[in-house]
């Protein structure tokens, strides 16, 4: 129960009582009286007085119960202020600081209380707290937010990049008491945003421009160029055979020599110029405000001779070339698009004429190009449609007519061009990667008519089928073992046939192929051998069983030409190895009696008939029938 609040009510109840029994005794003994009414007035008093100092005493109650709230509420906004990553303050309207939390004062190096009362430039020196100054002004005269980045130096004397925000703070009356203002280190977010901004625009593995900044970069080139009145040209530039350096020696040491090549290019640069990687081993070179064109294929030169220089990587000497191909503006084109693209095209041209060189843009290059374009599709259908066809050029032996070996070779009739060539088209397939759809269809299609010939009574040792150098990849021997293995096909009865320069290059991935499937059981041998660089050595050490003459060497033999002398150490070399040579090419009956007096073990060539379809070289060569 609430004693206290009946004290009151007591008392004056006693008054009340008191004055009433005074009355009842006024005619008689007020003597008698006298202790009674005393009494009286002493519980009156007593219970008065408690209920005054009951009454101080709850008010100081109160006070204290206040006084500790305040202090609780007071070290809760501390500790909120202190736990904030941010540092926090509060300035009066003459920039003494008269709070801080911890962030703040371990950035300014001395304590919440030592801050209290100072102004910046206790702190910092005068350029510095005079732009803290003004800042505050601005802010109090703005009436509103304020936000900005300053560079201030902690206490360890170390430069922080800071966001600060500012606040100004008005009383009830509408009068700026004061700034409250926060800051954060933005340092190392900045520099991540730096280091973003810079990998956006910037290749990661060269540091030059990537093909972003490149565009923006020329396109304010051509700008200025329009302006000036001078010319802007576009070197594309792209290492040959880069990606056997990769596949011989790794990835590694090809990343380093694309940084090389990317420092000597730079090295070799204007300050004005750009230099910029797409990807792979493609580079572009604008060379800016160019006064005498005529001086453009000369640095494109140079610039190739800078590359070819010998790299010495990870203990490999190795030698490099580039091919260019250049576009300038106006003439070949105003636009960025335009000018990448026509490089591009001229670049094409440089590498069918052979790499290591440059070449110029024309016109009739786009049209070639164009031309290039409509057959890429037409091949494109042409392998949905099924259009391309197998025949077969069969492989004799001296004096046998009728022969144990075939060639498969790939013919494509174009619904409108006719039959293609396929020194046209091969390359064509391996630039746009259907070469190795197209390859493995030829192989499984080879496979399944040579079946079909020994069920119907042809019976031949080997079938022959040519691989594109694009094809042999990690997953190439895989890939045939699985054709070989659901058509139930004897390995022993394949025979690929690979270029010389391919099975001499050297390369791991096609070496670890090419030994996978041999241990299997196919057979390889070297293409249009005698065109290329071989030495003994390395025939010795591949996994071959057959040469092949090429035909150049077929063509003009005779007894007393040096194609019979070439032809005649070829088949000796052959024969000291242990492998048995193939020429192909013979057109004449003088062709084939040199071949068979030098020991050629098998011919091949028009002299014995076309390339004949499957039926036609069934019913040709089927004595079964």
């Amino acid at each position: 129960m609430h004693l206290r609040r009946w004290f009151a009510p007591l008392a004056l109840l006693l008054i009340v009582w008191s004055l009433f029994t005074g009355a009842s005794v006024a005619d008689g003994d007020r003597n008698n009286s006298l202790p009674t009414d005393l009494l009286v007035l002493l519980f009156t008093i007593v219970i008065l007085g408690a209920s005054v100092v009951f009454f101080y005493w709850r008010q100081i109650r109160r006070r204290q119960d206040s006084d500790q709230r305040l202090k609780e509420h007071t070290e809760l906004i501390r500790n909120i202020l202190d736990s904030q990553p941010d540092m926090v303050y509060y300035k009066d309207t003459d920039g003494r600081y008269r709070l801080c939390n911890e962030n703040c004062a371990r950035f300014i190096g001395r304590s919440a209380k030592e801050i209290y009362g100072l102004t910046d430039a206790d702190f910092y020196d005068s350029p510095t707290a005079a732009l803290a100054s003004q800042r505050d002004k601005e802010t109090i005269e703005r009436g509103a937010q304020c936000i900005h980045e300053e560079w201030l130096h902690n206490a360890d004397g170390r430069p922080v990049l800071l966001e600060t925000r500012k606040l100004p703070l008005y009383s009830k009356d509408g009068q700026c008491t004061g700034i409250l203002g926060m800051s954060r280190d933005i340092t190392e977010s900045k520099k991540a945003q730096k280091n973003l901004e810079h990998m956006a625009h910037h290749d990661v593995l060269t540091g030059l421009a990537n093909r972003i900044l490149l565009n923006e970069q020329l396109d304010y080139a051509l700008q200025l160029a329009k302006r000036s009145n001078k010319t802007v040209a576009v070197l594309f530039i792209d290492l040959d055979k880069f990606k056997e350096i990769n596949d011989s020696i790794g990835h590694a040491v090809g990343d380093l020599l694309l940084k090389d090549v990317a420092h000597r290019l730079t090295k070799n640069l204007r300050d004005t110029d750009i230099c910029a990687r797409l990807g792979g081993d493609e580079f572009i070179v604008v060379l800016t405000q160019v006064d005498d064109a005529s001086t453009i294929n000369e640095k494109c030169d140079q610039l190739l001779s800078v590359i070819s220089q010998p790299y010495s990587l990870q203990g490999h000497l190795l030698s490099v070339f580039a091919s260019a191909g250049i576009s300038v503006a106006p003439q070949h084109g105003e636009s960025v698009d335009a000018l990448i693209r026509n490089a591009d095209v001229a670049l094409h041209k440089a590498k069918e004429l052979g790499r290591n060189r440059s070449w110029m843009y024309q016109p009739e290059l786009s049209r070639n190009m164009h031309s290039r374009m409509s057959l890429e599709k037409d091949l494109r259908d042409a392998l949905v449609q099924n259009d391309f066809r197998l025949v077969y050029q069969p492989q004799f032996r001296q004096n046998e007519s009728n022969p144990l070996r075939v060639e498969t070779l790939l013919r494509w009739p174009h619904p409108l061009r006719g039959l293609i060539s396929p020194h046209e088209f091969i390359p064509l397939a391996e630039t746009s990667g259907l070469i190795m759809e197209l390859g493995l269809w030829v192989l499984r299609s080879a496979c399944e008519q040579f079946l079909a010939w020994r069920d119907q009574g042809l019976t031949l040792e080997k079938i022959a089928v040519n691989v594109s150098a694009i094809q042999i990849n990690g997953s190439f021997a895989e890939s045939v073992a699985k054709i070989l293995d659901d058509l139930n096909f004897n390995p022993q009865w394949l025979e690929l046939e690979v270029t010389e320069s391919l099975m001499m290059s050297g390369i791991t991935e096609v070496t670890q192929q090419i030994h996978l499937l041999r241990n299997m059981g196919v057979e390889f041998s070297i293409d249009d051998f005698g065109t290329g660089y071989s030495s003994l050595s390395k025939i010795k050490s591949m996994p071959v069983s057959v040469l092949k003459i090429d035909q150049s060497f077929v063509r003009d033999i005779s007894d007393e030409s040096s194609d019979y002398e070439i032809a005649r150490a070829i088949i000796m070399m052959a024969k000291s190895l242990g492998l048995s040579v193939v020429a192909e090419g013979v057109e004449s009956q003088i062709q084939e009696d040199t071949l068979h007096r030098l020991g050629c073990d098998w011919l091949q060539g028009y002299f014995y008939g076309n390339p004949l379809s499957g039926e036609e070289f069934l019913t040709k060569y089927n004595t079964n029938q």
